[in-house]
């Protein structure tokens, strides 16, 4: 997804981690977001994570690719808040 479909990666504190954990989401579920709301479902999703889940996102916020298990950890919460929030939302 490029930058002006989603707006600035997120308002947390590391755009690296953010943009590591929205390449885990399948693009299909991001475009079924309305673009309006879009830029505020991905910052709040990254900032749900950072707080829930400080030592993933720490890892995912160092240079370099995602290691394997930090990968699919993050892959199965991010895509669990994303089914959540389609599902709640009716999208």
């Amino acid at each position: 997804m490029t930058e002006k479909e989603t707006g600035p990666i997120g308002s947390s504190s590391s755009e690296t981690a953010n943009r590591k954990i929205l390449e885990l989401v399948d693009e299909a579920k991001v475009r079924r977001i309305p673009f309006f709301v879009r830029k505020h479902a991905l910052s709040k999703t990254f900032e749900k994570i950072e707080h829930e889940h400080p030592e993933l996102y720490a890892v995912a916020a160092q240079e370099g690719p995602l290691p394997d298990e930090a990968r699919s950890q993050l892959g199965a919460i991010v895509n669990a808040i994303f089914d959540q929030k389609l599902k709640k939302h009716s999208l």
